[in-house]
């Protein structure tokens, strides 16, 4: 197998996964998926490995595979990890480090489109990590966000304030922008929990 052809529908995939190209539930086959980006059936197996072992994708029941299904109790455990880890992150970051982050992640053009949404959420809370310097914090978040990335343009139907939550997440006109964030932050993931155990 070429490694660069194998790194090429890896890539392709991550870009058309990020652009919210998959439906959640549909069966993906590796002979579409090898079609789709035009290389065997190898590469296009060993990309769709490589997604499976970061989370985004799982095996179908009925054969092949499918977006993976966060849902329940399961979704609720991931809100509750990403709400601590960036809690935690926000507490650590001095002020001005803070106000810069917020600042490069805020869109200067907001699609308010479901995936434009999913990827401002997803663009801040990457800032908050980058901000830390931890590579480990930088990673977490960065799987964190690609793992919820399709929740979060499901929910955009769900909430009709999506838009106005990005706004609020990414004003910096308060007096303190530190407890502000980590009580924006908290609002944010404990809404979305809320939500699904309501569903339990």
């Amino acid at each position: 197998m070429d490694p660069s052809l194998q790194e090429i529908v890896y890539r392709s995939l991550k870009e058309d996964y990020a652009a919210g190209e998959f439906s959640p539930g549909r069966r993906l086959d590796v002979q579409e998926i090898a079609d789709r980006y035009r290389s065997s059936k190898t590469p296009a197996r060993e990309a769709l490995c490589r997604l499976m072992g970061e989370g985004l994708i799982e095996p179908h029941p009925d054969g092949g595979l499918r977006l993976s299904q966060y849902s329940g109790q399961r979704l609720v455990q991931l809100y509750a990890w990403n709400m601590s880890l960036l809690i935690g992150l926000v507490h650590e970051v001095r002020l001005s480090v803070l106000k810069r982050a917020i600042e490069e992640a805020t869109p200067s053009v907001l699609h308010p489109t479901p995936v434009g949404i999913s990827r401002a959420i997803g663009s801040l809370f990457l800032s908050l990590a980058t901000a830390t310097g931890n590579e480990f914090a930088i990673l977490s978040v960065s799987n964190l966000n690609e793992r919820l990335h399709y929740v979060r343009i499901a929910e955009v139907q769900d909430f009709s304030d999506a838009e106005k939550e990005v706004r609020t997440l990414t004003n910096l006109s308060v007096t303190d922008l530190q407890k502000s964030m980590r009580r924006r932050l908290e609002t944010y993931h404990v809404r979305r929990i809320e939500r699904q155990k309501g569903h339990l």
